[in-house]
């Protein structure tokens, strides 16, 4: 759903009004003077809206090779967590002038955007921008709590091209937060997060889901940091290429009665006993929450201003599209496009943050009536869903998924019946289909008009069974096939982990503990890694891969001990407190054996580079080297490419 768009300048506007705010996070500095004109202001400093502010055309960043000043903050260096990548600009609007200059520019109205979220003042002194390798300094300045610290192209900033690029924090020399885009950076409109201030969410067009083409130095809805939730906020929408205009044909709206919420997944569970219902091949607790709607109106529905309330503490906006009869909704935490759900809409809710023990599910429509609402108990707190005991019914009770009377003990159907069947085929037995249809949400840019489209393709004409019933295992979305030789790619290994480096992220360094071993996917496919075996010269067997599905370019990342089990920009970190590889730091052979037993990695090291990893270079393709040498000083690099970016962006098409 696209909002009408807020006019440049009450847009700008705010931004001044913001300068004027912020003023008191830099107010240790002494740069909040007051003033009337700008010759009441030090040097680097102009007057906006009665204080001396910082100058967009002198700017506080450092290049490269320059010294900063020596004048002491009274504030402490930022430390990793205090700081948030919000925002990124590299495409200004024609006639935006962003940087309140007075010339609107394509250069220097670019901008990044980093934002305190701390609890104290920091100082910015130790904070870098990279924008594609290059790094200018953040400032010599304290920034206050909830306060933004905006950088443009008058300021110093490297060059931000359209078509694709990389900025990156970097505190104390180390990149602690990334975001590499593609030709979405060119839309005439800045790149941001779908959570604001949450630097695991995922990026977004400002202007697809605010209605505004950017943001500089406030919420993107434009309140004051941090009050980032307020308004009609589309999280998680896809950044794509775009297209031409889409348009829903239906004209239908929902109202209470036309919909039924089937199925909760409040509690996922972990590890063996867990369920990877977005079907990316991790069990995660936040990401596997899901809420299934399905259309019992016998009419095709037009969503367009249903948000969905999670105990009134959450808010989501769904996007524009048409729901068919019988046709299921499942709401997930996390969804990637990963996994296989035929006829079924999925959309990611940015983390629903369902409480396990009881909570409320709601949806509304534009003008706030509610269309459907669940209110469930402890009943959701059993490693399962709960579901409808009588498959859509209204009026049913919700019983746990395992327990129900058509589901064969199966913990989870999201987007099926119990059964696993299509809706409404609940009470029949598990059918077969010869045509499957899928259908996708699909983002285009599009100016003033919709912005979903469903599409529906034919993918397979051949006899497909949706779901069988032999048990929970069967449960979910198919991946791909076992590897086969050549498939799986040995990227990086941590033999000798220094004493002080904490790899696995527990928050302990240890010499044993942080040892790693990183494949990457490299067969263009999904492959299913269950039953795969990892060891060492010594032993073939040191550890077992479980229930994991790696998609292409994805990294598998297996620790010492340990590690948690986590998925992030194309990696997936196992858990596993038993196993331990006992690398030897005088030389190794690390081998990875397919479920059959055949070889499938036998790759020996002597010698091994002490206190870092060795590593291909370039990643993937290259041959190995010590990853100090070409990883700019840096230890290792587990589960992302040697520069610190998410995979797969450096890997070759």
């Amino acid at each position: 759903m696209r909002r009408s768009r807020p006019t440049r300048l009450l847009h700008h506007a705010a931004f001044i009004s913001l300068i004027a705010a912020s003023s008191a996070g830099i107010a240790a500095c002494g740069d909040d003077k007051d003033c009337t004109t700008n010759a009441d202001c030090p040097s680097g400093r102009i007057c906006r809206l009665g204080l001396c502010a910082l100058d967009p055309n002198m700017g506080d960043g450092v290049a490269d090779g320059e010294v900063l000043s020596d004048v002491p903050l009274n504030c402490e260096p930022a430390v990793n967590g205090e700081l948030v990548l919000n925002e990124i600009l590299a495409d200004p609007p024609a006639g935006a002038d962003i940087d309140g200059n007075g010339i609107p520019s394509a250069t220097e109205d670019e901008f990044v955007e980093i934002v305190n979220v701390g609890t104290r003042e920091v100082a910015l002194s130790n904070v870098e921008i990279d924008v594609n390798g290059k790094r200018i300094a953040a400032g010599h300045l304290c920034l206050g709590p909830n306060s933004a610290r905006v950088v443009f192209g008058s300021g110093g900033l490297p060059s931000l091209t359209n078509t694709s690029g990389s900025v990156s924090l970097v505190i104390d020399g180390t990149v602690v937060q990334n975001h590499t885009y593609g030709s979405e950076g060119g839309r005439d409109s800045s790149l941001t997060l779908a959570r604001q201030l949450d630097p695991t969410s995922d990026w977004v067009l400002h202007e697809d889901v605010w209605g505004a083409p950017y943001s500089a130095g406030t919420c993107a809805n434009g309140n004051a940091f941090p009050d980032c939730e307020g308004g009609v906020v589309e999280p998680d929408a896809e950044v794509g290429d775009g297209g031409g205009e889409v348009v829903v044909d239906c004209t239908q709206a929902p109202i209470a009665g036309d919909l039924v919420v089937n199925e909760i997944m409040a509690d996922p569970g972990s590890g063996a006993n867990g369920n990877d219902a977005n079907g990316d091949g991790v069990v995660d607790s936040t990401g596997d929450e899901f809420v299934e709607i399905v259309n019992v109106a016998g009419a095709t529905l037009l969503f367009s201003g249903v948000t969905f309330h999670d105990g009134g503490t959450k808010t989501y906006a769904l996007p524009t599209f048409c729901l068919e009869p019988d046709q299921a909704l499942v709401l997930f935490g996390d969804y990637k496009g990963t996994g296989s759900f035929p006829g079924v809409i999925t959309l990611s809710g940015g983390g629903l943050s369902l409480n396990n023990g009881g909570d409320s599910v709601i949806l509304r429509d534009g003008g706030g009536a509610e269309l459907a609402r669940v209110d469930y108990g402890g009943e959701a707190d059993g490693d399962q869903a709960i579901v409808r005991q009588v498959d859509l019914d209204p009026t049913a009770p919700f019983v746990r998924h395992g327990q129900a009377p058509n589901a064969g003990g199966r913990k989870m159907s999201p987007g099926t019946c119990q059964n696993g069947n299509a809706f409404p085929e609940c009470a029949a037995a598990p059918e077969t289909e010869t045509e499957v249809e899928v259908v996708e949400v699909v983002e285009a840019d599009v100016e003033g008009g919709e912005t979903i489209e469903e599409v529906a393709e034919v993918v397979d004409t051949s006899e497909v069974e949706i779901h069988d019933t032999d048990g929970p295992e069967d449960v979910g979305p198919s991946c791909g096939p076992a590897p086969a030789a050549g498939e799986l790619v040995l990227n990086e290994v941590l033999f000798d982990p220094p004493s002080d480096y904490d790899a696995n992220g527990d928050g302990t360094a240890s010499t044993t503990q942080d040892e790693f071993i990183e494949l990457i996917n490299a067969s263009g496919g999904a492959l299913n890694l269950q039953g795969l075996q990892i060891g060492d010269a010594q032993s073939a067997t040191r550890y077992t891969v479980g229930a994991v599905c790696l998609q292409p370019g994805e990294a598998l990342v297996v620790f010492g001990k340990g590690a948690k089990v986590a998925t992030a920009g194309g990696l997936i970190v196992v858990d596993d407190a038993t196993h331990a590889l006992n690398l030897n730091n005088d030389g190794d052979t690390v081998r990875v054996t397919g479920v059959g037993g055949e070889g499938l990695i036998d790759q020996l090291f002597q010698p091994v580079p002490a206190d870092q990893s060795t590593t291909r270079s370039p990643d993937l393709t290259g041959a190995f080297a010590n990853h100090k040498d070409v990883g700019g000083g840096a230890v290792a690099s587990p589960g992302a490419c040697i520069n610190g970016a998410p995979l797969p962006a450096c890997l070759a098409p």
